[in-house]
């Protein structure tokens, strides 16, 4: 029983988090989905959460690991970059999320992760932790995301 109330609390306590990784893992018809086999997997494995690293590296990992799962599924709506619009293109206002999603869509899983991780607000130091690379790997990679995401959608 004692088991069940810390992963209940682990649950909620992250709920958020695990929230916007399946919405950006998954689209609007199935991220439900994806949000409930991240929590199966999660009650999957932990019991064998063993301390070695803090417990929402571990949440994160296992949770990414899903997501990573998922979208290794053959999709029939990724797109490259070169096939999204410029942000004046329409002649109409874009709206951030749009633009993020549209950014996110284009990425390889690992590009994405990084970059949801950031958003998150973990410390670098974590989001190597999840990843698995070094600190000055994920510093780099958020170098050049921020540089493409710039010259693609905020360059004129």
């Amino acid at each position: 029983m004692e088991i069940e109330r810390a992963f209940t609390a682990m649950v909620q306590d992250n709920r958020g988090a695990l929230v916007r990784l399946a919405r950006r893992y998954a689209g609007p018809e199935d991220w439900q989905d994806l949000l409930q086999e991240m929590q199966l997997q999660l009650w999957r494995s932990f019991g064998s959460f063993d301390g070695r690293a803090q417990r929402s590296t571990w949440l994160y990992r296992v949770a990414l690991n899903t997501a990573l799962s998922h979208v290794r599924k053959p999709r029939r709506d990724h797109r490259s970059l070169d096939d999204v619009p410029e942000q004046g293109d329409a002649g109409h206002a874009v709206d951030p999320m749009d633009v993020l999603d549209e950014f996110l869509a284009m990425l390889d899983p690992l590009q994405r992760s990084v970059i949801l991780l950031d958003l998150e607000g973990l410390p670098r130091e974590q989001v190597a932790d999840v990843l698995g690379l070094s600190v000055n790997a994920v510093a780099v990679r958020m170098t050049r995301l921020r540089q493409l995401f710039e010259q693609r959608f905020l360059e004129d």
